[in-house]
């Protein structure tokens, strides 16, 4: 059996060797290649659903790649905003790839115009999903553990990462959107509500003629809320990325209480969730997570998925820390041995009070005054700690205080001279000055104390010989690179630098391989998407230039050279116009 696409049809089921419905007469292959074959959502009779969503078969747009079982998305009513989350949801799919979530192609968003009717329907193909999402799966197995609290926690971080850093958020996080597979690992799915950060922030910026929530255009953000998941911001249209943090903290206090949020008891001004009763199996360090990610004020939040993962790296640690002190043996042998322990551990007693510290610095890193009284007081405690040196180096550096950020680095070294991570952060420090000579020199050396292990180094330094037009190089350094490592990341950044050299050397054959494989590896990788813009260019493939100069100008980027292209093909478009 197979459905018919039209919403407004009578009859939609018909048998599978047709090819028109025989209720309506629309055509049964969509697009010369998708078929329905069950509804995965009940149809609603009154009409008031925005979208039908089908299991599908897809013949495929070649007749060799044989049918897929998939899963279809139809917008059902032609309105301008929800068109745009529709094109974003496709944007965002086709944009972001990661196991965790669904995968779909630029050939798999199409419109389909129903027979005799003006009727425009959006449509989106992905891959299907197996397994139940995870409000059926607490239903069925109850509140999770800590451990497994944590893995699964782990896994949305690691998608979300991938999600905000490809200039995206998700805006829907709650358990329905979240599948269980077979193999015990999550996706996260639903990207209808998915907005692009750029836009959101030129949002909030807007001031000419514009709203709070609206351009000056009168465009407004659409405005999707999940009553008791939704923070305050999003109700009110001013969606950020750390809103994603606030939804996904709900739903693991959800996940490991497995009592509605309605339920659980909120404190005087509501603001916030009184859960750690209800969950007693979580202890107080990743409560305490679970907590930030839940603050009213996004600025209270963790400020990006890099400081999660950061404070997510300690938390075993902190885990054992805790549940050591309060147990009652550790109570009893405290009280019992405290006058030994106080004077043969003394130098112990002080490393523990250091990492305290320390861990306190870390879940503080956006807050770069407190994290610097923290590794300050760290340091105190263990002026041996080379971390706590180079972190110190990172927050003085935030705070503009060159001449701190100095003498950490400085007492780093002394430490350890062949600390190759302090010298790429210091180089780091200096590309991003201008300094370029400088930062050469501290790439070269945490190439050096590596012992050639560092290619990320490698990666910088020959971008900086591409900013210094001395592409030979740059492509001699990247090819050097690519054969030492086999890091994704590293080797994305490596293609990039050598398409980079290669289109400056007007080689455009090989600038777009080298490209394209540079975003296959790294999808968020912003730099290489504008060059292969120049390349398609250069290459009067105007319709793929448009592509990629469209996902240069809207995502994430502080490069300058990123700044420098954006400039010039604003300064051409405004010019020709």
């Amino acid at each position: 059996m197979v459905y018919c696409i039209n919403h407004l049809c009578s009859q939609r089921h018909n048998s599978y060797d047709a090819d028109n419905c025989l209720a309506c007469g629309t055509p049964l292959l969509i697009n010369g290649r998708i078929r329905l074959l069950r509804p995965l959502r009940p149809f609603d009779k009154d009409l008031s659903s925005f979208t039908d969503v089908f299991e599908v078969e897809d013949l495929g747009t070649m007749s060799n790649l044989g049918s897929q079982v998939r899963v279809m998305k139809i917008l059902k009513w032609n309105e301008p905003k929800l068109v745009e989350l529709v094109r974003y949801e496709a944007l965002a799919l086709q944009l972001i790839e990661h196991p965790g979530i669904p995968r779909s192609t630029m050939n798999d968003y199409f419109t389909f115009t129903l027979k005799d009717t003006l009727i425009e329907l959006h449509c989106i193909v992905m891959q299907k999903i197996e397994g139940e999402n995870l409000r059926e799966w607490v239903k069925s197995y109850g509140r999770i553990s800590q451990s497994l609290a944590i893995d699964w926690f782990h896994q949305l971080i690691d998608i979300l990462d991938l999600i905000h850093r490809s200039g995206f958020f998700h805006r829907d996080i709650k358990p329905e959107n979240i599948i269980h597979q077979p193999d015990g690992k999550l996706v996260l799915v639903d990207f209808g509500a998915a907005q692009r950060i750029t836009r959101t922030y030129l949002t909030k910026i807007s001031t000419s003629g514009g709203t709070s929530t609206g351009l000056g255009s009168g465009h407004e953000i659409t405005s999707i809320v999940t009553p008791l998941f939704t923070p305050l911001e999003q109700i009110e249209g001013q969606a950020v990325p750390q809103s994603d943090f606030y939804a996904l903290g709900r739903t693991f206090v959800n996940l490991v209480t497995n009592i509605s949020l309605i339920d659980i008891p909120k404190n005087e001004d509501r603001s916030r969730l009184i859960w750690r009763k209800y969950a007693p199996q979580i202890d107080k360090p990743f409560a305490d997570l679970l907590d930030d990610m839940m603050s009213p004020a996004p600025g209270q939040r963790p400020q990006s998925t890099k400081i999660i993962l950061q404070r997510l790296e300690r938390l075993p640690l902190k885990l054992k820390f805790n549940r050591v002190v309060r147990s009652k043996i550790f109570l009893l042998s405290l009280a019992i041995f405290g006058l030994i322990v106080s004077i043969s551990c003394f130098e112990g007693i002080k490393l523990v009070i250091s990492n305290y510290y320390f861990n306190i610095a870390s879940r503080h890193r956006n807050e770069p005054k407190i994290a610097r009284e923290n590794y300050e007081l760290a340091i105190k405690f263990n002026p041996k700690d080379v971390d706590a040196y180079n972190n110190l180096a990172l927050a003085c550096q935030l705070l503009a205080d060159t001449k701190c950020m100095n003498e950490s680095y400085e007492r780093a070294f002394k430490l350890k001279p062949d600390n190759w991570v302090s010298h790429y952060n210091l180089g780091n420090f200096y590309d991003d000055q201008g300094k370029y000579e400088q930062a050469e020199q501290q790439y070269k050396l945490a190439i050096q104390y590596s012992n050639n292990q560092a290619m990320n180094a490698l990666s910088n330094l020959a971008r900086l010989k591409n900013r210094q037009e001395k592409y030979p190089q740059a492509a001699e350094l990247a090819i050097q690179g690519l054969s030492r490592t086999q890091n994704r990341e590293w080797q994305a950044g490596l293609y990039k630098n050598l398409g980079w050299a290669r289109f400056k050397q007007q080689r455009y054959a090989e600038a777009e391989e080298y490209l394209q494989k540079s975003v296959k590896l790294d999808s968020q990788r912003v730099d290489a998407y504008c060059l292969l813009a120049q390349t398609y260019e250069a290459l009067r493939n105007l319709s793929k230039a448009e592509i990629y100069w469209e996902v240069c100008l809207v995502a994430n980027s502080g490069l300058p050279e990123v700044q420098e292209w954006r400039q010039q093909v604003l300064q051409r478009i405004f010019k020709e116009n």
